[in-house]
């Protein structure tokens, strides 16, 4: 992501969309999910 929080986003196919995961490693370099939704959600 575009700012210095370390926040990361990965996108994994499913079926006709896809899930994007947002992430980041904490001070332990613990993976920390931070949300989980649907690409073809409707997020307004």
């Amino acid at each position: 992501m575009d700012d210095d929080t370390g926040r990361r986003e990965w996108v994994v196919s499913f079926g006709a969309g896809a899930f994007v995961l947002r992430y980041m490693r904490d001070e332990k370099d613990t993976v920390v999910i931070i949300r989980v939704w649907h690409s073809k959600e409707n997020r307004t």
